[in-house]
């Protein structure tokens, strides 16, 4: 599932995931080479990582974790 909402880092996602990292900030940590999250499963990027950011970023990061996504549901994945 992709879920793109808002501007801003929305509550209700760490909420809802137990053992999901998120910083001071309320962004989700994420390994920034790879996007993925403390959860194997999720990826994540733009500003529910960053915070406001540009587009240029966002796209950045969606990119990184669509790689990440494909290599990790191939079955080539390495954290």
């Amino acid at each position: 599932m992709i879920v793109a909402i808002g501007v801003s880092p929305n509550p209700l996602i760490p909420a809802c995931l137990a053992g999901l990292k998120m910083s001071r900030y309320g962004t989700i940590e994420v390994n920034e080479e790879t996007m993925q999250s403390s959860i194997p499963e999720i990826f994540a990027g733009g500003d529910i990582v960053r915070g406001g950011a540009t587009v240029i970023l966002a796209m950045g990061d969606g990119r990184r974790a669509a790689a990440s996504m494909h290599r990790y549901l191939q079955g080539k994945y390495q954290k």
